[in-house]
């Protein structure tokens, strides 16, 4: 059973016309869709140099080897991944059963 989406207490934020409805981020506009909270206009963020800088790690690229990635999506269109529904399973249960208690 799926719970249904509660929106009471939330209102739509109303722009008028020639009203800017969204947030200014570093120079560009953040739509108000992108927002969950109404801003007042001229709300603004601002990332120190500490936080704009990439991890070293991340610096040389995405931590994923794009040629594996590039090999199973291949195989996978193909039909010849091998899949162990067993041990997905297992640890689909094992993950369930480490939530609940």
């Amino acid at each position: 059973m799926v719970d249904p989406i509660s929106t009471s207490g939330i209102r739509p934020r109303v722009t008028r016309p020639g009203e800017d409805a969204g947030v200014t981020v570093q120079g560009s506009a953040v739509g108000a869709a992108a927002s969950a909270v109404p801003t007042a206009a001229g709300d603004s963020v601002k990332l120190s140099p500490a936080a704009q800088a990439l991890p070293e790690e991340l610096k040389s690229g995405p931590p994923v080897d794009l040629q594996i990635v590039a090999k199973i999506k291949e195989a996978i269109a193909e039909g010849k991944y091998p899949i162990d529904l067993e041990a997905i399973t297992e640890s689909l249960f094992e993950n369930y059963l480490e939530l609940v208690s």
